[in-house]
């Protein structure tokens, strides 16, 4: 590497002191359908039916 090419941005953008704020009080965000995230234990608990269902069906056949 040469030592003119830069690596990275020599100043870091920072957030200006004049930004305007939303004039409704809230950050603008999607106007759209969002799809929610579930949470951990949601998906261990899913995972957790999903493998007594297949041992119900393994000891009933």
């Amino acid at each position: 590497m040469h030592r003119d090419e830069a690596v990275g941005p020599t100043s870091t953008p920072t957030a200006s002191a004049d930004a305007t704020p939303d004039p409704r009080g809230q950050a603008a965000g999607p106007t759209g359908p969002v799809l929610g995230v579930l949470p951990l234990g949601t998906g261990l608990v899913l995972v957790g039916l999903g493998l007594a269902f297949l041992a119900l069906r393994l000891r009933r056949g």
